[in-house]
């Protein structure tokens, strides 16, 4: 917990001049106000929307048209997060993470359909039951490329690549290197609704793809019905204010998580293995969003159904039930 608590204190000493907005689901645009945002949840996202360049193309000699919180160059975002589970006793894990991510946009071809690139790196200490061999940190080493398009005023897509290290870089297993992969589409129903559905490819031991799919419902501006699994929320609107409009919004929420991944990693007798972490988590939580400047979040959660396995045959272990408290900045 201190070594969060720490981070978190750097990074908002360091924020104003370098961290800010997620904008976690575009509102459903009516037919006069161009094509519906362009980007839909999927897992390997924690189900955070981040807004892409270019939804309108606009004639050269015209200034763009980006939506709320996009950057008209390369860069788009830095986003760092920081969560603390409780170890929970002697059958407990206790997880510490770290994680920084930054988002980067190209035209390809146009801004309509932009390459969205996201590096990210994470670092999760571990405080294992005695029942678990795992080494005291893992890290995650990634680099997402996706690719969207609106290609009818109804259709959107999203099509990602993540190549990845997972691993406690103590060990040459080639299992650390693994490759993730979704590809969904959106279909604007009404004004205010519009359908997912789509698949993820998780290169996991235990799970190798799971379905996307489900009903995001806007039926007001100040709330938010994302009916999605793997990771539903609802979110609502509490205040909003703003010179040009609403450029700082306030949003509690309520949200689901299936949460996990795997490692490569050594075992204490030395062979090495791979390890698959995984739980359910049910979060409530708010977000403070500003356009252009740095916006935060704060959560607090309930993590269960929590899962140890390996894929050399060791007996899975089931550490007990814990509290999750996560923050979160981005600019």
């Amino acid at each position: 917990m201190a070594r969060v608590a720490a981070a978190m204190l750097v990074a908002a000493a360091l924020a104003p001049a370098c961290l800010a907005q997620v904008i976690r689901l575009p509102a459903v645009a009516p037919p006069d106000e161009g094509p519906p945002g362009q980007l839909v949840s999927h897992p390997d996202s924690s189900a955070e929307i981040l807004q892409a360049p270019g939804q309108n193309e606009p004639p050269l000699e015209t200034e763009s048209k980006l939506p709320p919180g996009v950057r008209n160059g390369f860069f788009q975002k830095v986003l760092f997060d920081g969560d603390w589970l409780a170890g929970g006793g002697s059958d407990g894990l206790g997880i510490e993470d770290l994680h920084l991510q930054g988002v980067f946009a190209l035209p390809c071809p146009t801004r309509n359909s932009p390459l969205v690139m996201t590096p990210g790196f994470a670092v999760h200490f571990l405080q294992p039951p005695a029942a678990a061999d795992l080494p005291p940190r893992i890290y995650d080493a990634v680099m997402q490329f996706r690719w969207l398009s609106q290609v009818t005023h109804a259709l959107g897509l999203d099509l990602a690549v993540t190549p990845g290290v997972y691993s406690d870089f103590d060990q040459e297993s080639s299992k650390a290197f693994r490759v993730s992969a979704h590809a969904a589409m959106a279909w604007t129903w009404t004004e205010t609704a519009k359908l997912v559905l789509g698949a993820a490819y998780l290169d996991r031991p235990d799970v190798e793809a799971i379905p996307i799919g489900g009903l995001i419902w806007t039926p007001r501006n100040d709330w938010q019905f994302d009916l999605l699994f793997p990771e539903p929320k609802i979110a609502h609107r509490v205040a909003w204010t703003g010179q040009l409009g609403d450029d700082i919004q306030d949003w509690v929420y309520l949200r689901g998580e299936a949460a996990g991944d795997a490692w490569a990693i050594r075992r204490a007798d030395g062979t090495a293995d791979q390890v698959v972490l995984s739980d359910y988590r049910i979060i409530v939580g708010m977000e403070r969003k500003v356009t252009g400047g740095v916006s935060s979040k704060f959560e607090v959660g309930y993590v269960f159904d929590r899962r140890i396995r390996y894929t050399s045959g060791t007996p899975d272990v089931w550490p007990a039930s814990t509290v999750m408290v996560r923050g979160g900045l981005a600019y």
